[in-house]
């Protein structure tokens, strides 16, 4: 009989070794497949009024008032808050062009989203 215990041992050591890299493998993989939805998503909806590089210089500009927001403005990376980005996207901004996007996106679609423009487009570390 110790010679099962001695076996099954180092069984269930590696099943919890192998277990724990994985899940970190996962949540490292994560990062880059919620950054690419998230551009997917805002190359598809956003950027016709927020500009391929999130700083609203695009004909709707010109004709929205008050404009599209300026994600790579420096007043706009100290204001803008994760919350009030999900916000604004989920439920839109009142007096402005901003449509609520409830409705068409999920709330990890809108949350990947927020965190594309953050990361890559605000160069913002959260």
């Amino acid at each position: 009989m110790s010679g099962v215990n001695y076996i099954q041992k180092p069984n269930l050591i590696f099943i919890l070794w192998l277990s724990i890299s994985l899940s970190s493998v996962s949540q490292v993989a994560a990062l880059p497949a919620d950054l690419e939805i998230g551009r997917d998503i805002f190359h598809k909806h956003c950027k016709a009024c927020h500009g391929d590089k999130g700083d609203g210089k695009t004909f709707a500009a010109n004709v929205l008032n008050p404009p599209p927001k300026n994600f790579t403005a420096e007043e706009s990376k100290k204001t803008l808050t994760t919350a009030r980005m999900i916000l604004s996207v989920t439920k839109g901004r009142k007096g402005t062009a901003m449509m609520p996007w409830e409705s068409n996106l999920t709330g990890a679609e809108i949350r990947a989203v927020v965190n594309y423009i953050r990361k890559e487009l605000m160069q913002l570390g959260d």
